[in-house]
Protein backbone atom coordinates (compact mmCIF):
# COMPACT_ATOMS: atom_id res chain seq x y z
CA UNK A 1 0.00 0.00 0.00
CA UNK A 2 1.30 3.43 -0.93
CA UNK A 3 0.70 6.66 0.94
CA UNK A 4 1.47 10.19 -0.19
CA UNK A 5 2.39 12.61 2.60
CA UNK A 6 2.17 16.33 1.79
CA UNK A 7 3.76 18.38 4.56
CA UNK A 8 6.04 21.41 4.45
CA UNK A 9 7.44 21.02 7.97
CA UNK A 10 10.43 18.66 7.64
CA UNK A 11 10.24 17.37 11.22
CA UNK A 12 6.53 16.57 10.96
CA UNK A 13 7.07 14.98 7.55
CA UNK A 14 9.81 12.74 8.95
CA UNK A 15 7.66 11.75 11.95
CA UNK A 16 4.72 10.79 9.74
CA UNK A 17 6.99 8.95 7.31
CA UNK A 18 8.67 7.03 10.14
CA UNK A 19 5.33 5.88 11.61
CA UNK A 20 3.95 4.83 8.23
CA UNK A 21 7.09 2.99 7.11
CA UNK A 22 7.33 1.21 10.47
CA UNK A 23 3.75 0.01 9.89
CA UNK A 24 4.78 -1.39 6.48
CA UNK A 25 3.53 1.29 4.08
CA UNK A 26 5.44 2.66 1.11
CA UNK A 27 5.66 6.45 1.46
CA UNK A 28 5.95 9.19 -1.16
CA UNK A 29 6.74 12.67 0.17
CA UNK A 30 5.85 16.15 -1.07
CA UNK A 31 6.65 19.51 0.50
CA UNK A 32 3.46 21.10 -0.83
CA UNK A 33 0.24 20.30 -2.67
CA UNK A 34 1.68 21.12 -6.10
CA UNK A 35 4.39 18.47 -5.67
CA UNK A 36 1.70 16.15 -4.34
CA UNK A 37 -0.41 16.54 -7.47
CA UNK A 38 2.64 15.76 -9.63
CA UNK A 39 3.22 12.54 -7.65
CA UNK A 40 -0.48 11.61 -7.91
CA UNK A 41 -0.24 11.95 -11.70
CA UNK A 42 2.66 9.46 -11.87
CA UNK A 43 2.16 6.97 -9.04
CA UNK A 44 -0.62 4.70 -7.82
CA UNK A 45 -1.43 6.15 -4.40
CA UNK A 46 -3.82 4.42 -1.98
CA UNK A 47 -4.18 7.24 0.56
CA UNK A 48 -3.06 10.86 1.07
CA UNK A 49 -2.04 12.50 4.34
CA UNK A 50 -1.84 16.28 4.00
CA UNK A 51 -1.30 19.46 5.95
CA UNK A 52 -3.47 22.47 5.10
CA UNK A 53 -1.08 25.43 5.27
CA UNK A 54 1.67 24.77 2.73
CA UNK A 55 3.37 26.90 0.08
CA UNK A 56 2.11 26.95 -3.52
CA UNK A 57 -0.88 24.58 -3.52
CA UNK A 58 -2.61 24.38 -0.12
CA UNK A 59 -4.02 21.20 1.38
CA UNK A 60 -7.64 22.20 0.76
CA UNK A 61 -6.84 22.76 -2.92
CA UNK A 62 -5.20 19.32 -3.03
CA UNK A 63 -8.31 17.69 -1.52
CA UNK A 64 -10.51 19.49 -4.06
CA UNK A 65 -8.24 18.32 -6.90
CA UNK A 66 -8.33 14.70 -5.73
CA UNK A 67 -12.12 14.67 -5.50
CA UNK A 68 -12.90 16.58 -8.71
CA UNK A 69 -10.03 15.93 -11.14
CA UNK A 70 -9.03 12.33 -10.46
CA UNK A 71 -10.81 9.21 -11.66
CA UNK A 72 -10.44 7.30 -8.42
CA UNK A 73 -11.39 8.93 -5.15
CA UNK A 74 -8.35 8.52 -2.93
CA UNK A 75 -9.04 8.81 0.81
CA UNK A 76 -7.46 11.87 2.44
CA UNK A 77 -6.47 12.44 6.06
CA UNK A 78 -5.69 16.01 7.14
CA UNK A 79 -3.06 16.59 9.84
CA UNK A 80 -2.85 20.29 10.67
CA UNK A 81 -2.33 22.88 13.35
CA UNK A 82 -5.67 24.50 12.44
CA UNK A 83 -8.17 23.67 15.15
CA UNK A 84 -11.25 25.70 14.19
CA UNK A 85 -14.48 23.92 13.32
CA UNK A 86 -15.01 25.89 10.10
CA UNK A 87 -11.78 24.63 8.55
CA UNK A 88 -12.48 21.08 9.70
CA UNK A 89 -15.98 21.21 8.20
CA UNK A 90 -14.67 22.71 4.94
CA UNK A 91 -12.03 19.98 4.61
CA UNK A 92 -14.66 17.30 5.16
CA UNK A 93 -17.03 18.94 2.66
CA UNK A 94 -14.24 18.87 0.06
CA UNK A 95 -13.77 15.15 0.66
CA UNK A 96 -11.32 14.60 3.52
CA UNK A 97 -12.20 11.48 5.49
CA UNK A 98 -10.17 12.22 8.61
CA UNK A 99 -8.92 15.32 10.42
CA UNK A 100 -6.25 15.34 13.12
CA UNK A 101 -4.79 18.39 14.82
CA UNK A 102 -1.12 18.83 15.69
CA UNK A 103 0.35 17.61 17.87
CA UNK A 104 -1.19 14.28 16.90
CA UNK A 105 -0.94 10.72 18.22
CA UNK A 106 0.76 8.50 15.58
CA UNK A 107 -1.33 5.53 16.75
CA UNK A 108 -4.56 7.42 16.01
CA UNK A 109 -3.19 8.34 12.58
CA UNK A 110 -2.29 4.71 11.85
CA UNK A 111 -5.74 3.54 12.98
CA UNK A 112 -7.32 6.02 10.54
CA UNK A 113 -4.99 4.92 7.74
CA UNK A 114 -5.88 1.25 8.28
CA UNK A 115 -9.59 2.04 8.41
CA UNK A 116 -9.66 4.16 5.26
CA UNK A 117 -7.42 1.90 3.19
CA UNK A 118 -9.63 -1.10 3.99
CA UNK A 119 -12.78 0.86 3.03
CA UNK A 120 -11.41 2.26 -0.23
Amino acid sequence: MTILVCEDNVMTLKAIEFSLKKAGYEVFKAGDGFQGIKILEKEKIDLVVTDINMPYTKGLELIRHINTQMESKIPVIVITGITNDETRAHAMELGARGYLTKPFDPKVMLDMVKCFIVKS
